[in-house]
């Protein structure tokens, strides 16, 4: 017992050096992976009061540094409620998140009920699409950041001991030095491997972690409206992610070249492909449903690249967003 004592009091303190909490090493989940969640988990959010609580879950197209969509929308919202209604809203999208980070996200919300969740991503799950097929992993495991948040999330003893953690750890360490397994980055693409990521394997993964959304609020009891995902891909021209691909778009201070999700063409697919996947999933499931894809004009003075929307395209955004939700009657 004293040697467990010692070896465990041994691996906190080797944890903590690597960014661990001594005492609760499984909040490594929100101070690594998900800070966004760390000042939510906590409140006692309820659709029981009457302030009208929003979650966004999305990526960097719909995060606050990118588009302040919550701002927007409480401006846009108000007039269409009684005066003194109050709106909070969460905005937990992020930069460079998938349908499973946001699925993940959503989870460890467990203690907080929401009176609407909103769901806009599907362009960030293309990286995934970037290997060979055989070293593909549904559960994006071939990614190192979901190999260590999935190492993580499995072992859920990990506050009372760590040890068969830290096992696990050094042991899969050592298993994929031994192999030469080699790991593609969930935030940029080798481009050794682009050429591999017209094979669209993402969308079986994002049709069930979308569906694992979409039964969790069901089971919550919540609203949730889906929007299908807009992009602009100029008509004949070949995107190369270099500097000359801006000339086509709107000439923001802030832009992401293609190359960072893989080749235009591909990309392009990619999103189209779980775009089909989250409809398949509306008639389904029957969630709240927009299709922004279509009520976004394809316009270059609307987009700061594929994706990203500059300030007109963020407010035009927002009113096909707020106006559906008012219509719709989704904060009632």
């Amino acid at each position: 017992m004293l040697l467990y004592l010692t070896t465990e009091l041994l691996l906190r303190i080797g944890l903590s050096f690597l960014g661990y909490s001594f005492w609760k090493p499984s909040d490594r989940i929100l101070t690594n992976y998900y800070p966004q969640l760390t000042d939510i988990v906590t409140q006692p959010i309820s659709k029981q009061d009457a302030k009208k609580d929003i979650l966004i879950l999305g990526g960097s197209v719909v995060s606050t540094p990118w588009s302040h969509l919550e701002q927007r929308l409480d401006t846009l919202l108000r007039p269409a409620f009684p005066t003194g209604t109050e709106f909070q809203f969460y905005n937990v999208a992020a930069a460079g998140h998938t349908s499973a980070d946001n699925l993940q996200k959503y989870k460890l919300l467990t203690d907080q009920r929401f009176d609407l969740v909103i769901y806009y991503e599907a362009i960030n799950e293309n990286r995934a699409n970037n290997i060979p097929a055989e070293f593909f992993r549904s559960d994006y495991s071939h990614m190192k950041w979901y190999n260590d948040l999935n190492l993580l999330l499995s072992h859920t003893e990990i506050n009372i001991t760590v040890l068969p953690y830290v096992v696990h750890l050094i042991s899969q360490r050592i298993g994929d030095k031994w192999s030469g397994k080699v790991y593609i980055d969930h935030e940029n693409v080798d481009m050794v491997y682009k050429k591999y990521g017209g094979n669209i394997k993402t969308a079986s993964s994002f049709r069930n972690n979308l569906a694992g959304i979409i039964e969790l609020a069901q089971h919550r009891d919540e609203k949730l409206l889906l929007l299908s995902y807009a992009s602009y891909f100029p008509e004949g021209v070949a995107l190369t992610g270099e500097e000359a691909d801006m000339q086509h778009f709107a000439g923001c201070n802030y832009a992401s070249p293609v190359s960072i999700w893989g080749e235009a063409e591909y990309v392009a697919k990619g999103i189209q492909v779980h775009n089909n996947e989250l409809r398949k999933l509306v008639t389904q499931y029957h969630p709240f449903y927009l299709d922004l894809e279509k009520k976004m004009p394809r316009e270059p003075s609307f987009f700061c690249d594929v994706c990203h929307l500059n300030e007109p395209g963020a407010q035009y955004f927002s009113r096909q967003l707020a106006e559906h939700i008012i219509d719709q009657g989704l904060l009632k």
